[in-house]
Formats: structure tokens, sequence, C-alpha cells
């Protein structure tokens, strides 16, 4: 193979890998956002304290499962692109 078709393919499989990893984190923040969305209009006044507990709760799983996704993919992530690296010479 040429050196152009080489870095072609190298980089082309590098940003094929990085938008699927931007695409999995921006959809895992959708959860995120329908909560603010959902739960910042119940935030006037007082609230009852099993409300409150289950919004708090609720906001923990959307930030824990954006996290994960982020750590995860970051660690699938890198270890693919270094393949691509190493076997597209």
């Amino acid at each position: 193979m040429s050196n152009l078709t080489k870095t072609i393919l190298r980089w082309g499989g590098i940003v094929a890998v990085s938008l699927c990893y931007f695409i999995t984190l921006i959809a895992s923040t959708f959860a995120y956002s329908a909560f603010s969305e959902r739960e910042s209009v119940q935030f006037y006044g007082p609230i009852p304290l099993k409300e409150y507990k289950a919004s708090i709760d609720s906001l923990m799983q959307a930030t824990d499962g954006v996290f994960s996704v982020a750590l995860f993919g970051f660690a699938i992530c890198v270890p693919l692109i270094l393949i691509i690296f190493k076997t597209v010479r």
C-alpha cells in the first residue's frame, strides 16, 4: 500500500473510533438533560422530602451513567487507536 492510503486508513479509523466515543457520550448525557428538563419545573416553593430524595437519586444515576460511559469508553478507545496505529504501518 502507498503511504497516502495508509495515512487515510489510519486517520479514518481514528476518526471513526473517536466519533463513536463522542456519540456515545452525547447519548449518555440525554438522561441528564431529561432530568434537568423534567425536574427544574418542580423546584419552586417547598418540596416534600421524598420528592427531593427521588430527584437527587435520579440526578446521581444520570451522572453515574455519564461517568461510566466516559471511563469505559476511554478505556476501550485508547487501545483501539493504538491497535490502528500498530497495524496500519
